[in-house]
């Protein structure tokens, strides 16, 4: 089953599925688009080969469109609750942060310096009250701070 914090393999790299959407009925994966070279890469998720389908450039976003009928979860969204507790969660680790500030887009997060995010977990959701609040976008070790991309605009892809 494909679902937030699940993995797939782009390039031989295992990356993280931040969170599963339906699009006009459809099932897409989203995650953070850096990772791609481009619209049409191809990826594996669950054994089967996908492309890419869309970037959102403006939001750091892919969207991956998933075969219909394929077994998937669709992501709860929550708001984010300032300086509470949230978590990064994906299949290999869970990594606890605090919320630091809520912007329109964005979400700044607070990490344990011994604790920190790896590079592989790019894309990864975060979670607060067991809903998805933002998906990590980017770390900075020297302050042990983060950038999510909000479940505001993760909620406004369904629109498209």
């Amino acid at each position: 089953m494909i679902k937030a914090g699940s993995f797939f393999f782009y390039k031989g790299k295992r990356c993280v599925v931040g969170a599963v959407i339906l699009i006009k009925g459809l099932p897409y994966m989203v995650t953070v688009s850096y990772i791609f070279r481009g619209e049409g890469d191809n990826l594996i998720v669950n054994g089967m080969e996908v492309a890419v389908t869309n970037i959102l450039k403006a939001y750091d976003l892919a969207l991956i469109e998933l075969p219909y009928g394929h077994p998937v979860k669709i992501t709860e969204f929550g708001s984010a609750a300032e300086l509470e507790e949230a978590f990064l969660v994906n299949d290999i680790h869970i990594v606890r942060c605090r919320v630091v500030n809520v912007g329109a887009s964005l979400l700044y997060l607070g990490f344990r310096c011994l604790d920190m995010p790896e590079p592989g977990d790019s894309g990864s959701p975060i979670l607060q009250a067991g809903k998805v609040i933002g998906l990590i976008s980017s770390v900075m070790l020297d302050n042990c701070m983060g950038i999510a991309i909000s479940s505001k605009i993760l909620r406004s892809l369904g629109n498209l």
